[in-house]
């Protein structure tokens, strides 16, 4: 969930132009040092591992408690919602994160967070520009997406898939604030669904 968050942050960067979009990718390449010898970094690795989990008890759930319903019965929607979530992380990842991009030149901060930048309260984390700074090559993640969303299929595509994630998620809300290990008192359940509604929703609007 706080990966979600982060991740749907680290796209309003896309409005701050192409060093600070392209830097912020970069700036998870330059963690490929905690990857145990991997070409990925820490954080990613995780968020696999998490995903694979997440999915197989999902699955073996579903199998033991849902599989003989139907699908009008609306037990199936978790499983159904995840499988068309699963699906679109699959193309997502083949085209950001794998995808091939044309080269960009950028000046990446020393210490891989620009912090003096705070303090001139500006917003360039991952990129500097002061006179002769050593430049990189990198992704060029940025025009790799303005050039994916000139499609109209691609952008009803990533929209029906928000609405998906938003469906999941909140579905999956919704079943796990009854749970005993969360142990809400059962006159807080209906408003705390409703506060995950809320963050559903604030956090889809991020994405659109």
């Amino acid at each position: 969930f706080i990966f979600i968050i982060i991740h749907a942050v680290g796209n309003l960067h896309v409005f701050l132009g192409p060093d600070d979009f392209n830097g912020y990718g970069y700036f998870y390449v330059r963690l490929y040092w905690t990857g145990f010898g991997l070409k990925a970094n820490i954080v990613e690795e995780y968020i696999l591992l998490a995903a694979l989990l997440h999915v197989f008890v999902a699955l073996k759930r579903t199998w033991d408690i849902s599989i003989n319903y139907t699908v009008s019965s609306g037990k199936l929607n978790l499983a159904i919602s995840g499988i068309t979530l699963l699906t679109f992380m699959v193309i997502h990842l083949f085209q950001f994160r794998f995808g091939a991009t044309h080269p960009y030149a950028l000046c990446p901060p020393p210490y891989f967070l620009n912090i003096a930048t705070v303090l001139q309260l500006r917003l360039n984390l991952f990129w500097v520009g002061y006179e002769g700074c050593p430049s990189v090559q990198v992704r060029d993640i940025y025009r790799m997406e303005f050039e994916l969303f000139q499609s109209l299929h691609w952008v009803l595509f990533y929209l029906f898939s928000v609405v998906v994630f938003s469906t999941h998620m909140c579905l999956g809300w919704q079943k796990a604030v009854p749970a005993p290990s969360l142990d809400i008192p059962k006159r807080y359940h209906n408003k705390a669904i409703h506060v995950g509604y809320v963050m559903t929703a604030f956090i889809a609007l991020i994405y659109i």
